[in-house]
């Protein structure tokens, strides 16, 4: 066998062995994540289908890595030895070389990405025990010691030992360096200054104002954040009509409620995805901006160019998206060492993919959406650039640093790196395990950790991206609006319903899953330090950057501007309501749907391989809503019963987490919320009680 087929042989079989044994622990998880999705067999062999395409990949990729391996197994073996030796011998010189790599390398990321490698035992308690700086200080030091071997081989070699030995170094390290640049990640475009007046809006999923040192949060979870507060006009009780992404989405771009826009939920039937009404991006983009949007998870919800983007960047949002999610794969090489573009133009499901958090790289992320701003401005022309960051998402596996954040260390409950429910049963099973209140307590205190760790890391895009903002002078011509989508449920004692971990859109109780971040920053600093105590909606936006850009609107709005002060006889209604949901979250007697299989709900589009909501199941959907009415302190939820009707009333000022309903209290204020929430009951078809009369 020559020399460079042994290598080939010797690269394609340690990729191969580090793959079946990826391959193996992937294939147990998947098996056990579907066991609990109830649904038909031919659903569930399509979720096995894309799997399965999904592991293909990945082997193809272990392919390209074994080539390149081989490489430097060839010219190392070459290195170390002076000698070149055979048969067995050169098997254990390359033997060695790949468990010190392999060994060295995957003890880092076993620290860096600890969930991935959950299968060890005792995980938590290793990275717990060691530093980042302790286990390069000990892989520097091996690899010292190995070269001083080396070295001290090549002395005992004869005379001219040492213009041999660099004869051996050369081709090693010339492969070295083209391995290097193989699995590299370029750096981003840098963004130029148009001189026009620009749009950009910062999105963080799921992020909660109380949870933010602007508004008193004892936690330094945002610097970055915190500080463009301070230079933007705050509106301090701003609301979500809907706390789900895409709904919320549609709602801002389209200024108008769900109700209106079609956009009932995430994931609705494939000709609807596109609302039948103007969008933001499409009414600036015939105006003659450019329009970005960029973002790392597209399970929920995703953009297309019909909507009027010119650039996207987003995970393709088809059902392998979906199915990898449920319990994401460990191929830990993979991970390691092909996030890159040569890794995704194999595998682009993976590429800056929250979805997949055990393997995400959040600073990977940011740099794309860097380099997006910069291919956005290189046009020339004003541009509507939008980022939205989901880093707050279950399932939320955090990486080094993170992991290490707000006394997270030392932790020893099974949820020390991720969410400890995803909030829907699904991928969380029928959840009736039993715990102490302590117990739960405990729980929710790390997930809180968690969820303020991962408000750390959208801080991270923020920073760079206002950085990006200033060095290009595009700071001193462009709008930047910082807003969450929704905020998220988090434990509180007493709470109405059972805690099923971070979530949203469910239930309709408490504020913190519908109050959301909203801050406006405008180039000539009219309104800095400036904070709006009145109430706003998101779907004030689209009004509010037609103001700010002195434009007309071509179409109906629900909302106002922002800046406008509402009326005394007239003051800002907040209507919400909530999106799918699951049994664990109704009150006694609710209405349920019919079916309770997985693919009974939502179906897969045969052109497009995307989920969607099918069409079957959305009067149920809508049947079965609760609905919220809020004005100034006073909160009315309406639940959907399948006998008569349930309403609460509640004071936000004095029981913002909705426990203590005072309805019998406040009889004129239930039939006042009651009588503003019927026009939109009756528009789905529900008939509206009486209510006894008032004095």
């Amino acid at each position: 066998m020559s020399a460079l087929m042994r290598a080939l042989l010797a690269g394609q079989l340690g990729m191969a062995i580090l793959f079946g044994l990826d391959a193996l622990d992937s294939t147990r998880l998947f098996r056990r994540s579907t066991q609990r999705i109830r649904t038909d067999a031919e659903t569930l062999a399509l979720l096995t289908s894309a799997v399965t395409d999904y592991a293909v990949r990945i082997a193809v990729a272990h392919t390209v890595l074994g080539l390149l391996l081989a490489g430097l197994l060839h010219w190392g073996v070459r290195f170390v030895s002076p000698r070149p030796p055979n048969g067995w011998r050169w098997w254990a010189s390359a033997g060695l070389l790949f468990v010190l790599l392999f060994g060295m390398g995957h003890a880092q990321q076993l620290y860096i990405f600890p969930a991935m490698y959950d299968v060890v035992p005792n995980v938590a308690g290793l990275v717990d025990s060691v530093s980042l700086v302790q286990i390069q200080a000990v892989t520097a030091g091996v690899w010292m010691l190995v070269l001083g071997v080396v070295l001290l081989r090549w002395r005992a070699s004869g005379a001219g030992w040492g213009r041999r030995m660099g004869r051996a170094a050369l081709p090693l390290a010339a492969w070295s360096g083209l391995v290097g640049l193989s699995l590299s990640n370029p750096a981003p475009t840098e963004s130029q200054d148009n001189q026009a007046m620009n749009v950009v809006i910062l999105g963080v999923d799921s992020l909660r104002p109380d949870h933010l040192g602007f508004y008193g949060y004892d936690r330094d979870t945002a610097p970055h954040i915190d500080a463009l507060l301070k230079e933007s006009v705050t509106f301090d009780s701003a609301w979500t009509p809907l706390a789900r992404t895409y709904p919320a989405w549609t709602s801002m771009l389209s200024g108008l409620l769900p109700i209106n826009n079609g956009i009932r939920d995430n994931l609705p039937e494939p000709d609807e995805v596109v609302p039948k009404v103007p969008l933001l991006p499409a009414v600036l983009q015939e105006e003659g901006f450019t329009t970005t949007f960029v973002t790392d998870d597209s399970r929920f919800s995703y953009m297309l160019p019909e909507m009027g983007w010119d650039l996207i960047v987003q995970p393709p949002p088809n059902l392998k998206n979906f199915a990898v999610s449920l319990n994401e794969p460990r191929f830990r090489t993979f991970a390691w060492l092909m996030h890159n573009p040569l890794g995704f133009s194999m595998l682009p499901t993976a590429a800056y993919n929250q979805a997949f958090s055990r393997s995400y790289r959040p600073t990977l992320f940011i740099d794309k959406a860097v380099d997006a701003l910069g291919e956005t401005s290189a046009s020339g022309k004003p541009f509507f650039y939008a980022v939205h960051s989901c880093v707050l998402h279950a399932p939320a596996e955090r990486p080094y640093p993170w992991h290490q954040m707000f006394g997270q260390s030392g932790y020893k409950g099974t949820n020390r790196f991720r969410y400890s429910k995803s909030g829907t049963a699904i991928i969380d099973g029928d959840g009736k395990k039993r715990r102490s209140k302590a117990a739960k307590k405990r729980i929710a205190a790390q997930d809180l950790r968690i969820y303020d760790s991962g408000i750390d890391m959208a801080d991270q895009m923020v920073g760079r991206m206002v950085a990006e903002l200033k060095r290009s002078g595009l700071w001193d011509n462009t709008i930047v609006i910082l807003l969450s989508d929704h905020g998220e449920e988090h434990y509180e004692p007493g709470q109405p319903v059972k805690f099923n971990g971070p979530n949203h859109g469910f239930h309709s109780y408490g504020d913190g899953q519908h109050r959301v971040v909203w801050a406006i920053r405008t180039p000539d600093n009219a309104r800095a330090g400036t904070s709006i105590k009145e109430t706003v909606r998101l779907f004030d936006l689209v009004p509010t950057i037609m103001e700010l850009l002195d434009m007309s609107w071509p179409g109906e709005l629900d909302g106002r501007s922002a800046f406008a002060a509402p009326s005394e006889d007239q003051p800002r209604e907040v209507y919400i309501e909530t999106g799918v949901s699951e049994p664990r979250y109704w009150v006694k007697g609710h209405k349920r749907y019919p079916f309770k299989r997985l693919s009974a709900k939502y179906g897969i589009d045969s052109e497009t391989g995307r989920v969607n909501i099918k069409s079957s199941f959305m009067p149920h959907l809508i049947a079965a809503k609760d609905r919220v009415m809020q004005v100034g302190r006073w909160k009315l939820i309406w639940h959907a019963m399948k006998k008569g009707h349930k309403v609460e009333l509640f004071d936000r000022e004095a029981d913002p987490t909705n426990t203590t309903p005072v309805t019998d209290q406040h009889p004129a204020v239930v039939a006042d919320l009651l009588g503003r929430m019927a026009p939109y009951l009756e528009r789905d078809g529900i008939t509206v009680p009486e209510m006894p009369a008032t004095e």
